[in-house]
């Protein structure tokens, strides 16, 4: 799940927009959500939204295929979902947008 104003997802956005640095840990912090970024940048509306939904939709996909088979056995035989949101923070909504196949 991601979240409106993600820190973090801003941060990765400055990196591209702005080729901003970060000190201490930040920078490794956010150098895998770079790539949801770039990929996210030509994409109609708020960059900073439309990356945090990007980064979730990439660490879905990893969830979904690379990951422990403690979490893929389940997911094959359709006991687990993994499931992408982004949470609003003004209102606490929560919108699901990543399902996996065959959920409603």
């Amino acid at each position: 799940m991601g979240h409106e104003s993600c820190g973090a997802v801003d941060a990765a956005t400055k990196v591209v927009t702005e080729n901003a640095t970060f000190p201490g840990s930040i920078g490794p912090m956010v150098e895998p959500i770079i790539p949801a970024v770039l990929s996210a940048r030509d994409e109609p509306g708020d960059l900073l939204d439309n990356s945090v939904r990007a980064n979730v939709r990439r660490v879905v996909r990893q969830l979904r295929s690379q990951t422990d088979p403690i979490m893929l056995d389940p997911q094959r035989n359709g006991r687990l979902w993994v499931v992408g949101a982004y949470y609003h923070l003004d209102t606490g909504a929560v919108d699901f947008f990543d399902l996996p196949e065959g959920a409603e």
